[in-house]
Order: structure tokens, then sequence, then C-alpha cells
């Protein structure tokens, strides 16, 4: 069982002072030093020239990087030079550390602070509202679930939240130095039906905003503006300090399962997004209430090759048919310009060869394990689309040279980021970057966490090398100190360059104000975290983020007092808005009634992939751990495939209600009788064989609730909501089209990027 640490009375709050040190009581107030307020539950308050400090080490004298008056460089570098070789190393490990049942903490949590010496870490708790909480019995509150890749998730309340990261506070607070906890985590403020472990965390208690293609579908930059303040105020109610997020990555390759976490094939559109996020979440100077952001995934994760996500083997590539390498790069450019505090690169692999599977190269290893082939696992329509490579920033690393992810790249996170960008913030890793070689089976076998593309030949310890000279700062996934403490033991990394990293880290943690007070109120977080106000903003921005693609003679609005065939939403809520109506499925989205007879029908579609069957950190199915179709069904984003069973082992793709049960309820109320309300997390294909083109009416959604969309169907708020990516008009069109090109090749695109209806 693990052992408690329950929080303990705060030694002492300071109180606002204004400066002492000016020499007459009329100078200007540039001259005036602000007393920031300090907290300790540990040690006692120091009372210096009138000023008050948190005694961080306990020694009872002012050390430099205790006085707020320094900048943070001078702190740092002092912090520095006070730190052991294995406080530095523990700077540079940041992995998930969850609350356990009730917001308390347990051994592991010490073990991470106390004997690995970190203070950075992933939140990824589901939080409720204190009314979900109340109605759990104790045995549900005490289930963390299966595992999964990210451990146990025991779902908590805001307060509850905010009293573990408190006590973690105090945790660090008893270390030799006192340095402060920093917690980051995933998007949490959106509705997601499909959130995954490890990449997003479904709102739960949070205000429950659109998805990001949802916000961009606004164009509504003074709204996402209040997104940025609404989101900042409840993450600093549970001391949340930090995002790993937002992706400034282009929505170019439908097939790529992560564009629902991306705003936009345009980047243009995506900077403007990215710029006003960076201004209200974090700030161009960070302070005591800044959310630092780590933007990714750097050079941007858009241009996957074929649509496969790197966390996979078959994912391994980027590819820039078009030549659009510095368009990806636009929306990074904004957020370094804004002032963006934290950059992460992705795992992919951006340079190397060109090939394709039919037309392989003498070079570039396709093995993706246990001695089989990437093109083993793709389709043959796939066979002949190039990889095209994007060598500018190349390094000798890797066979071909430049075959290494970005993480390993001097060339593109030295030359690129640091040298040409004049990018000088912390670069911190994805998750899982560097492990022990990966065991010889494929994705669906088991959930591989070596991530070291181009460099699996190579072991841990020459991993870790590359990456920290490649100018990585901060390692993702990771919690052993060991593991790259003995780089340096080795000499193999000298400790100037740990230092470097380091000084980076700690003055982002010195700039939050997390030295002076690291701890929240806790009694005020289920206020704040959810409120009626905050959800009124979000409301609207649902709404305004639902866009009308079609509306034949004017189907929409529906006319009230008429009849209502429902499927895929809550008919008590349809009844709300006057009309008579009958819900057609089951809780599990089945077809259960007849649809003749009515006005009309109102259907909201959504598409899934195959879960995965987590037992300890292994799929017990043939389904990936962190989303995404079947490679050989990469390219299956047209609605009748997607329903057929094309293998004879069942489609890794679910479309609720199925595409027979939608059919059915046309042909019964009539096609132009019918709604249809589609959640694109991809730019699927309204395909002409699937029939759905025919719908009297379309929406597409990107994580908008039911009443937002029986507003529109109702009239009530007229759509204005504007594509933020292209749909194309047949499943080969998705095969023909560039990885990194915003647009589909001529002729080949239904509706385009910005398109649009309103009543």
């Amino acid at each position: 069982m693990s052992k408690k640490l329950f929080t303990l009375a705060p030694v002492a709050v300071a109180l606002i002072l204004a400066g002492c040190n000016s020499s007459s009581s009329d100078s200007d107030d540039k001259d005036k030093i602000v007393q920031p307020v300090v907290q300790s539950r540990v040690h006692d308050i120091l009372e210096i020239d009138g000023y008050q400090f948190r005694d961080a080490n306990g020694d009872g004298e002012l050390a430099p990087y205790e006085d707020w008056r320094l900048s943070s460089e001078e702190r740092a570098a002092d912090l520095v030079s006070r730190m052991t070789l294995e406080e530095k190393v523990g700077m540079m490990l940041i992995d998930t550390l969850n609350a356990e049942a009730y917001g308390y903490i347990g051994s592991q949590h010490q073990d991470y602070v106390n004997r690995q010496k970190m203070n950075r870490f992933i939140f990824r708790n589901t939080i409720l509202t204190q009314e979900e909480i109340d109605s759990m019995t104790d045995e549900e509150r005490q289930d963390g679930g299966a595992g999964g890749p990210m451990g146990a998730n025991y779902v908590i309340s805001p307060r509850e939240a905010a009293q573990f990261m408190n006590s973690m506070q105090e945790l660090t607070e008893r270390t030799r130095l006192g340095i402060p906890a920093l917690f980051k985590s995933n998007a949490r403020n959106h509705i997601d039906p499909n959130a995954k472990a490890g990449i997003n965390v479904d709102s739960g208690a949070f205000t429950g905003w659109p998805k990001e293609g949802g916000l961009a579908a606004t164009g509504d930059m003074e709204l996402i503006a209040e997104f940025g303040e609404v989101m900042k105020a409840e993450w600093n109610a549970i001391g949340l300090r930090g995002m790993y997020g937002y992706m400034a990555d282009l929505a170019t390759e439908p097939r790529w399962y992560r564009v629902h976490e991306t705003f936009s094939s345009d980047a243009d559109l995506t900077s403007d997004i990215i710029q006003t996020l960076v201004e209200k979440l974090q700030g161009k100077e960070v302070d005591s209430e800044s959310i630092v952001l780590t933007m990714k995934h750097f050079p941007g994760g858009g241009p996957q090759f074929l649509g496969s996500d790197p966390h996979y083997f078959a994912g391994q590539h980027q590819s820039y048919p078009a030549g659009k390498f510095d368009y990806h790069l636009k929306p990074f450019v904004t957020a370094i310009d804004a002032g963006v505090a934290a950059i992460m690169p992705y795992y992919g692999i951006v340079g190397g060869g060109d090939w394709s599977i039919n037309n392989p190269d003498n070079e570039t290893d396709l093995d993706v394990g246990n001695g089989q082939l990437l093109g083993e696992l793709l389709h043959s329509r796939d066979y002949d689309t190039v990889r095209v490579a994007n060598n500018d920033y190349s390094t000798e690393e890797g066979q071909p040279a430049g075959n290494v992810g970005v993480a390993f790249s001097k060339g593109i996170l030295d030359d690129l980021l640091r040298q040409k960008l004049g990018y000088k913030g912390v670069i911190n890793s994805d998750t899982g970057i560097i492990n022990d070689q990966n065991n010889p089976h494929t994705d669906y076998e088991m959930m591989h966490n070596n991530r070291a593309w181009g460099l699996q030949d190579k072991n841990k310890t020459e991993q870790f090398v590359i990456a920290i000279e490649a100018g990585t700062d901060v390692f993702s996934g990771f919690n052993r100190n060991a593991e790259i403490r003995t780089v340096v033991e080795q000499g193999l990394v000298s400790e100037a360059r740990i230092d470097e990293s380091v000084k980076r880290l700690l003055k982002v943690q010195f700039e939050l104000g997390l030295f002076e007070n690291a701890y929240v109120d806790a009694d005020k977080a289920n206020e704040i975290v959810g409120n009626a106000e905050f959800q009124e903003k979000a409301q609207l921005a649902q709404r305004k983020a639902v866009v009308l693609l079609e509306n034949q003679n004017q189907t929409l609005p529906l006319r009230a007092n008429s009849s209502l065939f429902t499927m895929g939403m809550d008919g008590d809520i349809a009844k709300e808005y006057g009309f008579d109506v009958t819900v057609g499925d089951d809780d599990d989205g089945n077809k259960i009634a007849d649809a003749t007879g009515n006005d009309h029908a109102l259907i909201r579609v959504r598409v899934d992939n195959i879960p995965a069957v987590i037992s300890g950190d292994i799929p017990n199915n043939r389904a990936l751990v962190f989303g995404g179709a079947d490679f050989d069904e990469l390219s299956v984003l047209d609605f009748t495939s997607m329903a057929n069973d094309i293998k004879g082992e069942g489609s890794s793709w679910v479309v609720t209600p199925s595409l027979e049960d939608i059919q059915a309820v046309m042909d019964e109320v009539g096609a132009e009788n019918t709604v249809l309300s589609v959640y694109f997390r991809q730019p699927y294909v309204l395909d002409e064989e699937s029939g759905m083109r025919d719908a009297g009416a379309i929406l597409a959604t990107f994580g908008s609730d039911d009443r937002a969309v029986m507003d529109v169907v109702s009239g009530e708020f007229n759509p204005q909501g504007k594509l933020p990516f292209a749909l194309a008009n047949s499943a080969q069109a998705i095969v023909d089209q560039d990885s990194d090109d915003p647009n589909y090749k001529a002729g080949d695109t239904l509706y385009e990027f910005g398109y649009g209806l309103s009543y």
C-alpha cells in the first residue's frame, strides 16, 4: 500500500508591499519594487530590508537564487552553481505523475522527488465536477483503471487536484534546495468523445469548448482570446502551470489521426490562433499568472508519410512532395516571435532519402520489426506514393545522412531552431524517444517505447548523447536519474552542456513565481473550474463552430412542432425545442425504430477506430494504443469504405450509427428530409456512393454538444462556422494528395477551406 502525505498548514503568507528602496517619497514608480506574495509550508519566511523572501534551502540566509529582486538569469546561474550533478539531471526529467485516489500522494511521488530529484511532472488525471465525484462509491473512486500506457487514472475533483499539487509542492519544498514542482498537462478544455491517454484529456469538470478545429472554424479571434483567458484561470486554480501544447502542426495530411488536435490546414489562420493563445495563456514575458506553453511538434508534424503517426514503427517518416517545409514552419516562427517558453520536436524523420514501396532506395531500412517490411503492412494502393525528404537542415547522423528523428537532429534543433530562428527557450522531447531496443514485434502486438527512429541500432546511452548534443534540454517520459547522469560521469557529455539546459529550465520556474509561492487556494478550485460564466462563453463557441455544408431547398431551420426522428443524440434535449421526437437508437447506437412518417430525421454521425484493449502496457487485440486506423486502411477515409469489411476481419473504422442504419433512415424519411451532423475528427470523405451527400442538410461539427446542434437546426442560432480544412470528393483524392500541401489536386475538392453557409 502506498504511503500518504497529507497537507500541512502554511507557515506564512506575505503581504503585497511596494518598494522601500526609494530615496524619497516622490520618486518615480519605476524605482519601486513590488513585493510578491511569499508562502512556505516548511521554512520560516526571511525578513530582509523590509521585504520577505522564501528560505528555499532553510539555512536562514538569503541566497541569490532566493532573492526575487534579481533577474531570473542571475538566480538560475546561482542555483546551478549550488546543485549536484544528480540534482541537475533531475531537472532534465519529466514524466507522468498522477494523483492517487482522492488526490493523495504516495511512494511513487516521493521516489520521483527525493530519489530521482525530479520537479517536472505531467498531470493526466481526469477531473470531474464535485457533484459527479460525490455520486461515486468508494470502490469507484479507488478504481484507477487498467493502467494503460500512462499509468492509473483516478478521477478527482478540482479541489482534490489542487490539494494534490499543493502536497507535491510541499514535498519539493522539503528537498535540499527547495526547487518547486512544475506540472504540465495535455489539452483538457475541449469536448472530445474519443480522448486518448498520452494525447489529450476530456474536459470533464473543465469548461467544454470545441476542439481545436472548432475554434478555428469560428474564425473569431476575440472568442479564442476569451478561451485562453478561461483556460488560464481554470488551470491556475488547481496549480497547473504548464501545457504540452498547443499543436502548431498543420492539417495537410487527412490520414493523420491527430488532425483533431490541430487547428487548421492553413498556415496563416493557425499562426493567428497561435499568436493569440501565446499572448493570452503565457504572455510575451512569463509571469506569476502564466501558463507556459510547449509548442509542438517542431518543425511541423502534419506531413506524415501516408498519414501514419510516428508513435508507431510504420510512421517514422515525414514527407514533403510539394516542397512546403517552410509553410509548416510558419506557425512555429510566430510562436517563437511571440515568446513561447518551450518547443517540442516530434519523433518523425524529416531528412534522409526519397523512396516508395515500389521503388525503395538502397540505404533506408524499411524493416518495421520482426523482419516485417513496411510494404507488408500497407495496402497496395499506397505502394507508388513517394516519400520525399527535406535535407535543408540535415546532419551526418543517420543512414542515409539525416535519416534520424527530429529530437536527434542537430541540423534542425541547433542550426534551424536556435541559430536561424533565434530561439532561446527550452527544447522538450516528446514522450518516450529513447528506451532499450524495441522487442521484435509490430505495433499491433505491443507499444514500442523506443522511438529513436533511424538510431534503433544505437544503445540507450548513445541515443542520449546524440539527443543532448543536438539540443534537447528535457526528456519526456523519463524518471530514472542514473540514465542521463551516466553519460556525464562517463565523459560522453560535459557537465557544462547539462548546465545550459538546467539554466533554461530554472529560468522558467523563476519567472512563473514558483520559488516565491507555488501553492493555490484549494477551496476556490471547485468554484472557478467550469463555472457558469466560463461555460456560457464556451457554449457560444460551440455554436459558432458548427459549419453548414449543405442546405438543399432550405431544409434548415426545421419547422417548429414538427416530428423528428433522432439517432446519435439525446432525444430529451431535442424535445426541449418543441419537436415531437422519436428516439431511433439504443445506447450502443443501433437502430431500433422505423423513421417512416416523421417529418425529418436528425442523425449525429461519429467516426472512431476500434479501441485497444489494454492489459498492462500491451494491447491484446490488433488495435493501436494511441489510436488511428490499421496501416493498410490509412487511406480509407470515405464512408463507404470505412463501413465495409474489406479484409474479412472487421474494419478498424467504426461509424456510429452504421452507414447501413443511416441509409435506412434516409430511405424511410426521405433523403431530402434528413439532417446529418458529422463530427469531423479527420477530413472524412462524403463519397457519392454512401448516399450521404443526398441529405437535405449536412452539418460539420468539431466538438459541439447536442444543445449547440439543436440551436442551429432549430434556427435559434444562425450557422456561421467555416471549414478549417478542405474536404476531398473521393477516396482516390486522399491517395493522390501531397502530405505537405493544404490543397487537394485539381478537381478533387468537394468543399474548400473556409467554406460554410448561413441561413
